[in-house]
């Protein structure tokens, strides 16, 4: 009875170690795919390189990149693009928020009408996301904002 039992335990550890080695690709291909997929990311569009205005690089190694994205009202950003996932952190005092046109590359454009809310102490405000493929952001109407600039941290998913 010892022998079933051990040799369960050993068939149950192979199993567990092949699904954690299996997951492991499956991530590790799932992030080399962002890294590498230039189809919806073409060159020269970087935001650093087309939106210079508006996203400056103030820290970067090979694991992530941190962009100070300053964007003042009735300002449009040019087409660009966003390769990496990131985290977008903004200082929020509730009010008036801004209204936004979300210009796509296939000529589609979101608008995002502006929204009055409570206003509080001030707080940051982070939000996950995805990369984002060619696009062009229009301020139509924003509140003077005395916060600091939004930052966006960039994580490298293949340096």
């Amino acid at each position: 009875m010892k022998n079933q039992k051990g040799l369960f335990d050993t068939r149950r550890r192979a199993l567990c170690a092949a699904l954690v080695v299996s997951s492991l690709v499956l991530f590790a291909r799932h992030f080399y795919a962002y890294g590498q997929d230039k189809s919806d990311f073409p060159d020269g569009f970087d935001a650093v390189q087309a939106a210079p205005k508006s996203h400056r690089v103030i820290f970067e190694n090979a694991f992530v990149r941190v962009l100070e994205v300053k964007v003042s009202p009735g300002m449009t950003v040019p087409m660009h693009h966003h390769r990496w996932p990131s985290l977008l952190l903004s200082w929020d005092t509730g009010g008036k928020t801004p209204h936004v046109r979300y210009h796509r590359a296939d000529d589609s454009v979101r608008d995002i009408p502006s929204t009055d809310e409570a206003v509080h102490p001030g707080a940051w405000s982070v939000e996950w996301m995805k990369p984002e493929p060619m696009h062009a952001v229009e301020i139509v109407e924003a509140p003077d904002s005395k916060g600091p600039p939004d930052l966006r941290i960039e994580i490298k998913c293949h340096p």
